[in-house]
């Protein structure tokens, strides 16, 4: 059994592209932060995009990632650093 995890962190800046589902043209391009995420659904992203306040979903192919929050990107190097359990 595999662990599924969110694909990016909340916090992270991402902007919109082009891929293989069909989406509204007007978001492409456009630069937004992930606000939700779950490992219940970790095939979609909820994210808010800079001049929208509401909420949209996005499959992870859809984002490019812009900046990852610093603290997170700490938690992760330290977390590769610890010993798996056996």
């Amino acid at each position: 059994m595999a662990i599924s995890i969110p694909p990016l962190p909340q916090g992270t800046r991402v902007r919109v592209r082009r891929a293989g589902l069909p989406q509204d043209p007007a978001v492409t391009g456009k630069l937004g932060t992930v606000v939700a995420t779950s490992e219940y659904t970790s095939h979609e992203l909820g994210i808010v995009l800079d001049d929208d306040p509401a909420l949209r979903y996005f499959t992870p192919a859809e984002l490019d990632i812009i900046e990852v929050p610093p603290h997170l990107l700490a938690d992760r190097l330290a977390a590769r650093q610890r010993r798996a359990l056996p």
